[in-house]
């Protein structure tokens, strides 16, 4: 075989994997999933729906008798997203205000933040730039190039999360931020403070918060 032949089909092959790859992200981003949504006063809406991103301010689904709605994110309590292969594997995802990562005392407006993890009084979210649903039926949470994913904590009773950790942080200050926030539970801070427990070790975290011992 000729050098030129084999530098062509080294290239063709190149750029059919570079087409791929393109289009699983384009795909990733631009896809409708199976969705529920729950409204802020009580109905619940099951379909199609389109993945939001954080600032998304509204949200379609084509519903299962092929209704098409648009609906203000404000007036969404809860979305329930999963892959139609997948169904087993689902994630939620909410409208919320948060206390500044960089001041506390301030409260932003609504961002959409995916669930991590719950425990009895404390759920811990995450918030990229994107949510998407690859293949393998996992939630995909992905920044712009160069920017964070913020991590919240939420106590039981309370509405605002309180911005613990950004991912050009260190782990140090996740610690320090977990300690302020949960300083009603001495045992747990203790632990953190002695690194029995890591910052970062969210479902943990989740699960040992009591602020009833």
């Amino acid at each position: 075989m000729k050098k030129s032949t084999l530098l062509l089909f080294a290239l063709i092959t190149v750029f059919m994997l570079s087409g791929c790859e393109i289009y699983s992200l384009v795909k990733d981003l631009t896809d409708k999933e199976e969705g529920r949504i729950t409204t802020t006063d009580g109905k619940v809406l099951t379909g199609r729906v389109e993945m939001p991103n954080a600032n998304t301010k509204k949200l379609t689904i084509v519903t299962v008798d092929s209704q098409k709605m648009v609906l203000n994110c404000e007036d969404i309590k809860e979305l329930v997203v999963w892959k139609k292969t997948h169904t087993d594997t689902k994630h939620v995802l909410q409208y919320l205000s948060s206390h500044k990562m960089t001041n506390p005392k301030k409260v932003r407006g609504p961002l959409w933040m995916a669930l991590l993890t719950s425990g009895p009084h404390l759920k811990i979210y995450a918030c990229g730039f994107n949510y998407s649903i690859p293949s393998n039926g996992e939630l995909k949470i992905t920044s712009v190039k160069g920017g964070d994913i913020f991590y919240y904590a939420l106590k039981e009773g309370e509405t605002v999360p309180y911005g613990i950790f950004m991912t050009s942080n260190s782990k140090r200050a996740a610690r320090d931020r977990f300690r302020e926030y949960l300083s009603d539970d001495p045992v747990l801070c203790k632990k953190l403070q002695d690194a029995e427990i890591k910052p970062l070790e969210y479902e943990t975290i989740a699960q040992e918060y009591n602020p009833n011992r």
